[in-house]
Order: structure tokens, then C-alpha cells, then sequence
């Protein structure tokens, strides 16, 4: 559906639904986003909600463009002359997961298991990402790793793997932003 099109009073609802979606998986998980539960939540019938997410596969491709949306705007507001700046968006991204971040990422990818399409956004976003980080400096190999890197961290937050502790995370991250400086 194309929400251009809609009228603003239909555009207000899919925030409305979108963020109890959100409400729902940081208070509760992901696994409890469901369209009745999400009715409750927004306050809106659950015709409403479908009418504005046909399903739950809908539903969960509005929040992965939420989230890919909310990540362009971060990256908008870096400096449009500082170095390495699409890299950069990348490491502050990952700083600035919530925790709801976690739980929704984790619902997406769940999704994406049984239609891995679900991705085909973010498959396309990160493309294209790559392209610029990689056109952004003349040591690609070094930009790759960093990228390789930040994505091993978002996976590592996802997945709830050790991390080395507090301590290490912090030294990593410090590195990753010295990587990214030796790269101007």
C-alpha cells in the first residue's frame, strides 16, 4: 500500500500501530506482536490495524523501514562534510540501539526465516551503503572490515552473545572509531 497516497488521518494510524508494535515487543518480546494484540494497544479496531497492515508479514516489512528510515535520519544528521561520514552513521547506529531495537530486529528476523524477502529492504540499504563507505575512501579493505566489524556487533547485541564485557566493548568501539579516522 502505497502510504503517500493515504489520507493523514490513515498515515497517523500506521504511526499509532507501528509504535504499539514497539511498545508491545519492549515490554513484552517480540514473539507477542500480534495483529489483536497490537489492535489493543494503538486503541484501533483490528479491521483498522488491517486495513493499514494487511497482515503480520505487513506489519513487521512497516517496522523494518521504520527502523531503516529512523537509521537515514541519524545519518542525516552527521555532517555533510565529515570523513568516512556514511561509516560513521553505521557505528552510531549500533551505539544508539534500544533495547525494543533488539526485540524487533529479532521478530524481523524470525519473519524473514519462513519469507526471506522480508529483507530484500535491508539487503538493498546496506548495499548501498556499501557503495558509498567503500567510495568514501581510497582503503576499501580497511572500510570492510569496519563495516564486517559493526555488523558482527549488531548481530552479537541480536543474539545476546559474550561480548567480553563492558570493558572490551568499550576498547572495541574506540578502535573501530580509530579505524575509521585512519581512513580520511
Amino acid at each position: 500500500m502505497n502510504k503517500a497516497k493515504q489520507p493523514a488521518g490513515s498515515q497517523n494510524a500506521s504511526l499509532r500501530i507501528l509504535e504499539a508494535a514497539r511498545a508491545i515487543a519492549a515490554r513484552e518480546g517480540a514473539g507477542k506482536i500480534t495483529i489483536d494484540a497490537v489492535a489493543r494497544e494503538s486503541g484501533l479496531s483490528k479491521g483498522g490495524v488491517l486495513y493499514n497492515f494487511p497482515s503480520k508479514k505487513a506489519l513487521l516489512s512497516g517496522l523494518l523501514n521504520q527502523m531503516l528510515t529512523a537509521h537515514r535520519e541519524l545519518v542525516e544528521t552527521l555532517p555533510q562534510d565529515l570523513p568516512s561520514r556514511c561509516l560513521r552513521g553505521q557505528l552510531e547506529a549500533i551505539l544508539k540501539m534500544r533495547e525494543a531495537d533488539v526485540d524487533l530486529s529479532m521478530a524481523i528476523l524470525a519473519a524473514a526465516a519462513s519469507d526471506p524477502q522480508l529483507l530484500d529492504p535491508l539487503r538493498a540499504e546496506l548495499s548501498e551503503q556499501i557503495e558509498v563507505i567503500l567510495s568514501e575512501t581510497q582503503d576499501r579493505a580497511t572500510a570492510m572490515i569496519v563495516v564486517l566489524a559493526l555488523q558482527g556487533l549488531r548481530f552479537q547485541d541480536l543474539l545476546a552473545l559474550p561480548d567480553g564485557g563492558p570493558q572490551v566493548r568499550k576498547s572495541v568501539v574506540e578502535r573501530l572509531r580509530t579505524m575509521i579516522d585512519e581512513l580520511e
